[in-house]
C-alpha cells in the first residue's frame, strides 16, 4: 500500500522530468557556450538525453522508429494499493508529458504514444488495462498551447535553473490542472 498522498506524487513526477544541461549534446542551432533548450535529430536521442525513461529498466519501448509511423511506449511504475483514479491519471500525464517534451525538443511532426503503467516491484509486469494510446501532431499540440496558454511557443515548457531544465510552471499547468481537458484534446478528431 502506497503512503504517499497525490501531491506527493505530483512533486515526484516533476522531480523527475528534469533535463541535466551537462548531458546533452546539443543541435547545431545551440551554440557551445549557449544554454539554450537542447534540440534533437531522434526521438531516441532525446531521451537518451532526458533519462526519464529506460529501455533498459522497462520504462520505454520503441516500438516503431521510422519516421511515417513514429510509436513509443512509456511506462511509469505503480504501487499495488494505488487508487484507480491515481494510476489513470498518471497514463494521461505521461502521454501529456511526453507529446509536449517531443515537440519542444525535436523537430518530429507526429507520433503514436502509448503509456501502460508497470509494477514498481517487477519492471516487466504492464497492467494492460490502464493502457492508452494515443497519436499526437505538432498542430494540434500548438492549437492547445494556444488555446491554454496563449502561445505557439514550445519553450515557455521549460525553465534553466542553474543548469537544469525543467518543466516550468506552465507545462505542469497542462499537466496537473488542465490535464483532462489537455488530455481529451490531444485524443479529439
Amino acid at each position: 500500500m502506497s503512503c504517499k498522498s497525490d501531491k506527493d506524487n505530483q512533486v515526484n513526477n516533476i522531480a523527475t522530468d528534469s533535463i541535466s544541461v551537462e548531458n546533452f549534446e546539443t543541435s547545431k542551432e545551440n551554440n557551445e557556450n549557449d544554454n539554450s533548450l537542447p534540440k534533437y535529430k531522434t526521438i531516441k536521442e532525446m531521451f537518451e538525453a532526458s533519462y526519464d525513461f529506460s529501455e533498459e529498466i522497462g520504462t520505454l519501448k520503441f516500438i516503431s522508429l521510422d519516421e511515417s509511423k513514429l510509436h513509443v511506449q512509456v511506462s511509469k511504475p505503480i504501487f499495488e494499493g494505488d487508487l484507480k483514479n491515481i494510476i489513470e491519471e498518471q497514463v494521461k500525464r505521461d502521454i501529456v508529458y511526453v507529446t509536449f517534451q517531443v515537440f519542444t525538443q525535436t523537430e518530429i511532426t507526429s507520433l503514436t504514444i502509448t503509456s501502460v503503467p508497470n509494477s514498481n516491484d517487477n519492471p516487466k509486469k504492464y497492467f494492460d488495462n490502464y493502457r492508452k494510446t494515443v497519436k499526437v501532431s505538432r498542430e494540434k499540440a500548438l492549437l492547445i498551447l494556444k488555446k491554454y496558454l496563449d502561445t505557439d511557443n514550445f519553450f515557455i515548457l521549460y525553465e534553466n535553473q542553474n543548469g537544469i531544465w525543467v518543466p516550468s510552471k506552465q507545462f505542469s499547468f497542462l499537466k496537473f490542472e488542465k490535464l483532462d481537458e489537455v488530455f481529451n484534446n490531444l485524443i479529439s478528431k
